[in-house]
């Protein structure tokens, strides 16, 4: 089975953008890529000083959000990888906020 990390930007625009990041041979590998660009926008758009809040408010509104799908048709995003609660998790984790 192939697994598919797919981006998508401009989420709020009429003409949001997909880009394929990568075909996978396993749902780990899959996730961890599409961890890494989840990683990659926070680590890009946190300042020092930022509370996770702001940080996160600015990946869900600007940063590409990438799901998983199989090569079976038969699941939009897989389960085991959720980028809205990852993203929030990494934004504490870079912040320094455990609240």
């Amino acid at each position: 089975m192939t697994f598919y990390v797919e981006g998508i930007s401009q989420n709020l625009a009429s003409d949001a953008q997909v880009r394929r990041i990568g075909e996978y041979a396993s749902l780990p590998e899959a996730i961890t890529v599409a961890q890494k660009a989840v990683d990659a926008f926070l680590t890009r758009a946190y300042t020092p000083g930022m509370d996770f809040k702001a940080l996160f408010a600015l990946y869900r509104d600007q940063g590409e959000h990438p799901f998983i799908f199989r090569d079976d048709d038969k699941t939009f995003n897989v389960p085991g990888f959720n980028h809205i609660q990852y993203a929030m998790e990494k934004a504490k984790t870079i912040c320094g906020d455990r609240k």
